[in-house]
């Protein structure tokens, strides 16, 4: 992806040949947050239990699918009173994570930490061919930044911003700021940068994007009830984004991952929480559990997928993964 595959295959050496502390299941870290960037290869951030105040953030990564865990150097995150912490990695070198105010960036594993610098609340976050990417909102306006993989400061995309607070949603080359009842707008990036285009979801839906290929996909989710939403699955066809599909409305949407194999769903409601498998005309809630929401709903390939479920503080705070594509799901000892 980033077209540096000699200093990430050196790297990913480096760390297979250098852990250490390696725990099997029960690494005394609480969940909060995971990314994974192959069906073997993922990280999971959340509260250690073993430090002395035992609320101390840490990062766990695995090599083997989960089997075993390696604690990994994390930066100095808060505990967040009203956001969570997240954790998101493109390959085995570039990631970040965030506390919601502060936000560190790693280009060698999480050997280094960069702390941003930025001033604001953190948004979403992504990455494109070039680089990291989030969306800040700095008390007055929330807006797009970019910062190169390897070296530089965080710079503001030229004209991917709007007035107010927005959490934003990024996929590959794709994304969109909306504040509901508002404004809702969208850009795609192409390799002349970043063009603002129509919206694929009206201004009283929430925005869910996703990437398959070059098909830009969106999730709208809209008219909530109590513990649903009606959701459409729509599609980019001809420069104008067409609903293709319609999930279940159970559940108000806390997720949304689409591969070449599947359309993935996470929504809670009425003290359960989903996970409905499509498109096409039919689909399937595969995975049903009670308590707390689906999080960090994404496809690493196009058959593995992984979540978690709650955090800490909450009921359960667990992290789960599918092999089929959304068919079946297993916990994930960490």
């Amino acid at each position: 992806m980033w077209g540096k595959r000699i200093a990430v295959i050196a790297i990913s050496l480096l760390l297979a040949g250098t852990t250490a502390s390696v725990a099997h299941a029960g690494t005394g870290v609480v969940p909060a947050s995971t990314s994974w960037v192959s069906a073997d290869r993922g990280w999971v951030l959340g509260l250690d239990t073993l430090c002395p105040a035992a609320k101390c953030p840490q990062l766990v990564r695995t090599l083997d699918g989960g089997r075993s865990w390696t604690r990994v150097k994390t930066p100095a995150l808060s505990i967040p009173e009203t956001d969570r912490l997240r954790v998101l990695f493109a390959n085995d070198a570039a990631g970040m994570v965030t506390d919601g105010e502060q936000l560190f960036v790693t280009s060698n594993g999480g050997t280094r930490w960069e702390p941003s610098g930025i001033k604001g609340t953190v948004g979403a976050l992504g990455f494109d061919n070039s680089g990291f990417l989030a969306v800040i909102y700095d008390g007055t306006s929330s807006r797009l930044l970019h910062r190169e993989l390897w070296f530089g400061s965080w710079q503001p995309v030229p004209g991917v911003e709007i007035k107010g607070q927005t959490y934003g949603e990024i996929a590959d080359g794709q994304v969109s700021l909306s504040r509901f009842g508002e404004e809702n707008r969208y850009w795609t990036r192409s390799p002349a940068g970043w063009t603002e285009e129509p919206a694929p979801c009206d201004i009283f839906s929430a925005t869910r994007l996703g990437t398959v290929g070059t098909d830009h996909y969106a999730l709208c989710s809209f008219d909530p009830g109590f513990g649903d939403m009606t959701k459409e699955l729509r599609k980019a066809e001809g420069g104008q984004f067409k609903t293709i599909s319609v999930p279940p409305r159970e559940g108000i949407t806390t997720g949304f991952a689409i591969s070449p194999e599947a359309a993935l769903v996470a929504a809670t409601g009425r003290d359960w929480s989903f996970v409905h498998r499509g498109p096409g005309e039919k689909w399937d809630t595969l995975l049903t559990l009670g308590g707390p929401p689906f999080e960090d709903l994404a496809f690493s390939d196009a058959r593995h997928a992984t979540l978690v479920r709650g955090g800490p503080g909450q009921e359960f705070a667990e992290v789960y993964r599918t092999d089929d594509a959304g068919l079946n799901w297993k916990l994930v000892q960490v």
